[in-house]
């Protein structure tokens, strides 16, 4: 094992074993959670929500019982009392767990920092996607509605993917439809990870653009290329097929580039870049297939909407759950492909 991955983990295990995690995780309704000993403890809980996948909940907890366990002891747990573990906590030692290691992993303490494309710029998607949710009238209460009848609830998930590095590097999981605000979110946190980075661009598919969300990348120094719909604005539309030219929006200069994707198929992309050659924007656009790989891994591989839960408690923690889970197995991926 590489020693990235080697520290990867060791720092994760330490993160996982610190008793402030458990101190902040509990609910304000059960603060003696877990100060008992018993045979479901608080490491046992999170790894079990931790264990994503298509197998059942009981297989799950036979394999958490079989880990931990003492020699000889015959151990089982309930389903009964997996959910009333898991109740008394929230999502934060999960979320908490991804947000740390990845700003841990940005910040230089793996023993690297995170590799940049060849050109010397990092490349990030964003992208958003809906998750639908158990159809309970809680959840209808607090979740936008879509579908027949706007009768199933359902929230948002969004992603900031690390193309060149190959990394989901924040996320959220929103109750409300509303793409731009969590693409704002993705970017305050990437000033963290990278304090006044000047050579990462943002790349957004044609459901972003936006003369607000363009201002806000106007104001923080940063770096957009975006799909444009049409009609998004006229004088963009009245632009030729194959140019490469500067309009002036609402005060916001704002290049545009056109190019045919397909027979009578017009591409669109809206950029604040003026350093990019003309012909370097398709390739770069096509860059954030990656976050749709992402999303693939997300819902196919690890189950997202396969909750085991159906308080929204229980829905956020498996959504962290899955998120941390995928980093952790792209962490591991990348150390087999360096050994092949």
């Amino acid at each position: 094992m590489r020693l990235f991955v080697r520290t990867w983990f060791q720092r994760f295990y330490a993160a996982f074993l610190n008793p402030d995690l458990l101190a902040k995780a509990r609910l304000e309704a059960f603060p003696r959670a877990f100060t008992r000993q018993r045979k479901l403890n608080f490491p046992g809980t999170v790894l079990t929500i931790l264990d994503v996948g298509r197998e059942s909940s009981s297989l799950k907890l036979h394999r958490m019982s079989d880990y931990f366990k003492k020699p000889g002891e015959k151990m089982e747990v309930t389903q009964q009392a997996f959910s009333k573990a898991r109740n008394q906590i929230s999502e934060y030692p999960l979320r908490t767990l991804f947000e740390q290691q990845i700003g841990d992993e940005y910040h230089g303490l793996m023993g690297r920092l995170p590799a940049r494309s060849d050109d010397g710029w990092t490349y990030l998607a964003v992208d958003g996607t809906k998750i639908a949710l158990p159809n309970l009238p809680e959840l209808r209460e607090k979740y936008f509605l879509i579908g027949a009848n706007a009768s199933s609830p359902t929230a948002l998930g969004s992603c900031l993917y690390d193309i060149s590095n190959n990394r989901l590097i924040d996320a959220a999981f929103s109750s409300e439809y509303d793409e731009r605000s969590c693409a704002i979110s993705h970017m305050k946190r990437y000033e963290e990870l990278r304090p006044g980075d000047k050579k990462s661009m943002f790349i957004f598919d044609r459901g972003y653009p936006s003369i607000a969300l363009i201002r806000e990348f106007e104001k923080r120094g940063m770096t957009y290329l975006m799909r444009c719909r049409t009609k998004f604005n006229c004088e963009i539309d009245a632009l030729p097929l194959g140019c490469d030219a500067t309009v002036t929006i609402e005060g916001s200069a704002i290049r545009v580039i056109k190019f045919e994707l397909g027979p009578g198929q017009v591409e669109t992309l809206i950029t604040n870049d003026t350093g990019h050659k003309t012909e370097d924007f398709k390739r770069l656009y096509f860059m954030r297939w990656g976050v749709e790989c992402s999303y693939l891994l997300l819902k196919n591989r690890f189950q997202l909407e396969n909750f085991t839960g159906k308080t929204e408690n229980t829905l956020k923690q498996d959504f962290w759950a899955t998120i941390l889970a995928s980093t952790m197995l792209m962490v591991l991926e990348e150390d087999v492909d360096e050994q092949i």
